[in-house]
């Protein structure tokens, strides 16, 4: 998985070939990533993610659930 410098509740945008199902790019705050419970698609890792999708213009779109390829996740820190 990757790490990156936003903090947590931060919006992440996600291309379409990178998550499941949508068309175009997706905006959302991530509020649960369902790690117990990966995928195998197409020869990559994918998680299930929970939070709310927000519009490009920053608008709350509402409560969000995609299945995210894992490559694109930021690393999960465990305290």
């Amino acid at each position: 998985m990757t790490i990156d410098d936003k903090p947590p509740g931060a919006i992440r945008t996600f291309a379409e070939e990178d998550y499941r199902y949508g068309t175009g790019p997706l905006r959302i705050r991530i509020d649960r990533v369902l790690a117990g419970t990966p995928l195998q698609h197409d020869g990559d890792l994918w998680y299930e993610v929970e939070g709310v999708e927000v519009s490009d213009q920053g608008q709350v779109v509402g409560p969000r659930r995609a299945t995210v390829r894992a490559s694109r996740l930021p690393m999960i820190r465990r305290p």
